[in-house]
């Protein structure tokens, strides 16, 4: 029976969680058209033991591949490399999904040709507890849509357009791909990023996929870490700057979301710089300098970035932490004068 849904768990010391993960795929009606596939990227815990467990219960569903650590970027290469299945998505190891709604996942995926599926996913923040909604709002659910549509409504379709909420063909996925960068974290929206650019259709679901896990501050994603991999962020953004520059393919609709996905990480590390470095004047001039080099290298990523920025720096000569500025945008007065969609 042929699989329809491949996942591809990136696994680096993931014991600790790896078992909630990998429960959340054991469901009996989905059994015979998902893959799980678990890359072990160099562990050295039992991660791999704890994954070996699950291939020999269920060996139809489960596959281990070992490797040499390469990041996660590394490890999602080699597992979307190795996916069989009409359709691949991406789960991190310290996540799950709703196990639930996978049957009828698998059924509309039998039925889609798209080369991108969007899902809802929500995030569970572990330091207190707080559960956000991530959906999207077309005007109708199940059917596809052009990136033109979705950029003419970008706030519709944005939240879903991430590593969480993608799910891609994987015929798609290997002719537009690149090689994901290795050893550096925000790869991931290098992968939200390309090869989604050059889809030509795009079809949201109305229906929950991902639990996301938030709030541990050994996550990439945790202020801290941000600071000290800053590096990592120019990394990705000097990456996704060369292929943008050097594409042939890209339509206008297409460059107007890369520029979108760029503009976001790029506010990412100019909110990290200017609110986050304790050296407020250090920061301003990081924030300054990368801003220089993308009026130049990128400028419709700038010019999108621009009017944030200024926002930021202005934070930043009052000393507003990045704290006090999440506690503002997830504000009711905030999205409501944005005209953003709630959580709820």
């Amino acid at each position: 029976m042929d699989k329809i849904l491949s996942f591809i768990i990136p696994s680096y010391n993931s014991a600790k969680f790896l078992r909630k993960c990998l429960d959340s795929f054991l469901c009996e009606e989905a059994k015979d058209y998902i893959e799980v596939i678990v890359v072990n990227d160099g562990s050295a815990d039992n991660t791999a033991d704890i994954a070996r467990e699950y291939c020999d219960k269920k060996p139809d569903v489960f596959r281990l591949i070992n490797q040499e650590n390469k990041g996660h970027g590394g490890a999602l290469n080699t597992g979307l490399e190795a996916a069989k299945a009409k359709y691949v998505k991406v789960i991190d190891s310290d996540d799950w999904i709703e196990t639930d709604n996978l049957p009828e996942l698998i059924e509309v995926l039998k039925d889609t040709d798209s080369d991108v599926v969007l899902c809802h996913h929500y995030t569970i923040d572990i330091s207190d507890g707080e559960v956000k909604k991530w959906k999207t709002y077309p005007e109708k659910f199940g059917v596809p849509y052009t990136f033109s549509q979705i950029i003419d409504n970008w706030k519709s379709f944005d939240r879903s357009l991430t590593f969480h909420g993608i799910i891609y063909k994987n015929s798609f996925y290997k002719e537009n791909c690149i090689k994901l960068s290795e050893h550096v974290f925000y790869e991931d929206y290098e992968y939200a990023t390309i090869p989604c650019c050059y889809a030509e259709s795009i079809t949201p679901l109305d229906m929950f996929l991902y639990h996301y896990r938030i709030g541990d501050v050994n996550q990439s994603v945790s202020d801290e870490n941000q600071l000290k991999r800053i590096s990592h962020i120019d990394t990705v953004l000097t990456r996704l700057t060369s292929e943008y520059k050097k594409s042939h393919k890209m339509d206008e609709h297409g460059k107007r979301y890369f520029a979108r996905k760029v503009q976001s990480l790029l506010l990412s590390y100019i909110t990290t710089v200017m609110l986050v470095e304790k050296n407020k004047k250090k920061g301003r001039q990081m924030g300054d300098s990368m801003m220089e080099r993308f009026k130049t290298e990128f400028p419709e990523a700038y010019l999108l970035a621009q009017k944030q920025y200024k926002i930021f720096r202005a934070m930043n000569r009052l000393h507003i932490s990045k704290k006090t500025w999440e506690k503002i945008s997830n504000s009711w007065l905030y999205n409501k004068l944005r005209k953003n969609h709630n959580f709820s």
